[in-house]
């Protein structure tokens, strides 16, 4: 779906997520070297919507885990604690990134929308990212480790929200061949349910969690979960990743 100027509301389970969510969410302080943030935007489903669902806090409560476990130390914001101010304040050291939200293409740019307890919400684009991911004393672009784009558009090929990140729309294969460094990048392409990706991402970090490389418990997850087959996970970086942000720390059980 396309952001057309005007957000169409539909009582359906999309993680289209076709406008702005919200509600407030406890938030964890990180004061540990490895920052992680976990942003879910649950507004258009209660209030926006009034569609009774839990799927936003669920899929943010898998990620903060499955953050927690990689060895990050993760904070978690939705409803008025998810905004783009936020989003931009901590984004220039996060390690980790994870955001369910209505993503797409705006005449703005590839980005996502806010959750700030409000029915209109503003956008968060990868181009803003990127900016504050510049680092001033080297201008180097920081690279992210973990980077989950729960919400439609932001996987596919044209897409620049993993650009934003230093992470290439590239892969590496089982064997190694085309390493890509400590980097992983998860996203869907065109329209995305919100049932398929909880089935598929608790299936994800569950191989995760079980010390399989991401590559492989993406394909894992892909293989075992229920899918409708109206939802495509796509994913770039390395596949023999475990996630840790540690300098040195392999998966146990890569191929």
């Amino acid at each position: 779906m396309r952001h057309d100027g005007g957000l169409r509301w539909r009582r359906r389970v999309l993680l289209c997520l076709t406008a702005n969510l919200a509600i407030a969410v406890s938030t964890v302080p990180t004061a540990a070297a490895y920052q992680a943030s976990v942003y879910d935007n649950k507004t258009a489903f209660t209030t926006c919507a009034g569609i009774n669902t839990t799927i936003p806090q669920q899929l943010r409560a898998l990620a903060v885990d499955a953050f927690k476990f990689m060895g990050y130390a993760p904070s978690s914001f939705e409803a008025a604690t998810f905004t783009a101010s936020r989003v931009l304040s901590r984004v220039p050291s996060d390690q980790g990134f994870y955001v369910h939200s209505h993503g797409d293409h705006y005449w703005i740019g590839w980005g996502f929308r806010e959750d700030n307890g409000s029915c209109t919400q503003g956008i968060v684009t990868s181009s803003q990212i990127r900016s504050k991911r510049i680092d001033p004393a080297t201008n180097q672009l920081r690279q992210a480790n973990v980077v989950v784009a729960s919400t439609c558009h932001l996987g596919e090929s044209t897409s620049d929200f993993p650009d934003a990140f230093g992470i290439a729309k590239q892969r590496s294969t089982s064997t190694g061949a085309n390493y890509q460094g400590p980097r992983f990048f998860l996203g869907y392409i065109g329209t995305a349910w919100t049932n398929d990706m909880l089935s598929f991402e608790a299936a994800f970090w569950k191989y995760v969690k079980s010390g399989r490389g991401l590559g492989e418990a993406f394909g894992l997850a892909l293989r075992n979960a229920p899918l409708s087959g109206l939802t495509t996970p796509n994913w770039w970086g390395t596949y023999t990743y475990s996630g840790s942000p540690l300098p040195s720390q392999p998966c146990s059980r890569c191929l």
